[in-house]
């Protein structure tokens, strides 16, 4: 019987061996950051997922799709609904979100992308738009005149603050208590990663998933959005 040749006892097979590892290594192996998912399914699915090709005919509402652990940008298709809050408010079961871009936990575009991925929207905390907020967004079904509250908030991943628009009725911590809606619409976001508090990231506007908040608080008079405050 012949023994095939083993790479641990012939020193041309291993230096041969550590050269394909790593010509197959690329760069962003030393930039995966613990807690980063986005890094890391990157290294995982690298080439085998073909880039997503150009979508015909459907346009869809630009979106970013923002967890604890992963980032996804793309586009979502709302329907007979007039408003991204509309949609996202009365959806169940899972969100298609389309033409998807990866993104890492600063927003930079990965390599993975698809033509499609189906979200559970319980492990989104926050559905951002960075294009300029259409007025019916925080206008009632009417377009009821409104008082704008500004926001302080922290959810597992990150601190966030922004605007919230309530009926001039309205007490904003009946509205906090409040389990509905699930989404509740804020403008001008400001989010901050807990993980990591360099990466900051803004949205003209944006649905934070209350069942993600941990706590909540009125901007105090004469306190500055970005200092001291995230």
């Amino acid at each position: 019987m012949t023994e095939e040749p083993h790479a641990d006892r012939d020193p041309a097979l291993a230096d041969a061996a550590a050269t394909e590892r790593g010509a197959n290594a690329s760069d962003r192996d030393d930039d995966i950051v613990d807690g980063d998912a986005a890094t890391h399914l990157e290294a995982l699915v690298f080439d085998a997922v073909a880039p997503a090709p150009p979508t015909a005919g459907a346009e869809g509402l630009p979106i970013e799709l923002v967890g604890q652990h992963l980032r996804l940008s793309g586009t979502v298709i709302i329907g007979l609904h007039h408003r991204l809050s509309d949609f996202v408010n009365n959806h169940e079961g899972l969100i298609q979100l389309r033409d998807v871009t990866v993104l890492r936990r600063n927003g930079v575009p990965t390599k993975v992308t698809s033509p499609s991925i189906w979200v559970s929207p319980d492990e989104v905390t926050l559905i951002g738009q960075a294009t300029d907020v259409d007025a019916r967004e925080i206008a009632g079904r009417d377009f009821l005149q409104k008082r704008a509250f500004q926001l302080i908030v922290v959810t597992p991943g990150h601190t966030l603050t922004g605007e919230v628009h309530l009926n001039l009725q309205a007490v904003l911590s009946a509205f906090i208590e409040s389990p509905s809606p699930v989404w509740i619409p804020m403008t001008d976001v400001r989010a901050r990663s807990l993980a990591d508090r360099r990466v900051i990231s803004r949205y003209g506007f944006a649905l934070v998933n209350r069942r993600h908040i941990v706590a909540a608080t009125e901007l105090q008079p004469g306190m500055v959005r970005g200092r001291g405050v995230l």
